[in-house]
Formats: structure tokens, C-alpha cells, sequence
């Protein structure tokens, strides 16, 4: 069973990839501005991976097959920070075609849309 890296894991490494001596004053700065915003935008993902991890364990899709799914989930996640309605249903169908011609299962997909879409 490979190692999940938790939210707390991915924050303790982005502090000590960017330590202010090294990465310039001007980053120092900002640097508690800087890992705010990534805690914030890398929960969302964090939260997104959990729950398609989730689908993807119930549906008993096997483990090599999981990144197209997260694929999936990611690229329609990212796009739900900036779109809804109409226009985030018609990016979700499209991702979805997109990712069944790379062999994914069509009702997965519309599993992980449906958390992500609502």
C-alpha cells in the first residue's frame, strides 16, 4: 500500500522547499501570504483526491487505473473554481468524452462529476 501524503505533509514541504535566504527578501516578505494560498488551494484538491479515492475503492477500480480518474477529477475541479451552471455542465460532458476515449469508465466519471458538479 503506497504512502498517502496528507494536506499536513504537502504544507510541511512547500514551507521547507521555500525558505526565504534562498528563494529572495521580496519571497520572504510575502511568505505567510504564499502558504496560505497554497493551503487553501491544495485542500480543495486534498479533499477532491480523498473523496475520488473513495469512489474509485468502492467501485473496485484497480489501483493501476486510478490516474486517469484523478485526471479527471482534477482538470474538473480546477475549472469548478472559475465556472458554474450551464457552462461547468457543458466543460464536465466534455472532459468526461475526452477521458472515456482514454478508456475510462463512463459511470465512474459521472460519479466524480456529480461530487465535484453537484
Amino acid at each position: 500500500m503506497p504512502i498517502v501524503k496528507t494536506l499536513s505533509d504537502r504544507v510541511q514541504k512547500y514551507i521547507a522547499k521555500t525558505p526565504a535566504d534562498q528563494t529572495g527578501t521580496r519571497y520572504g516578505a510575502v511568505k505567510t501570504l504564499a502558504v496560505n494560498r497554497f493551503i487553501e488551494g491544495a485542500g480543495i484538491m486534498a479533499a477532491v483526491r480523498e473523496r475520488v479515492r473513495d469512489i474509485l475503492e468502492r467501485e473496485g477500480v484497480p489501483a493501476a487505473d486510478h490516474g486517469v480518474y484523478y485526471a479527471f477529477a482534477f482538470k474538473l475541479a480546477s475549472k469548478a473554481l472559475s465556472h458554474a451552471g450551464p457552462e461547468l455542465d457543458a466543460i464536465a460532458a466534455g472532459l468526461k468524452s475526452w477521458f472515456v476515449a482514454k478508456g475510462a469508465d463512463p459511470a465512474i466519471l459521472d460519479k466524480i462529476a456529480s461530487l465535484i458538479v453537484g
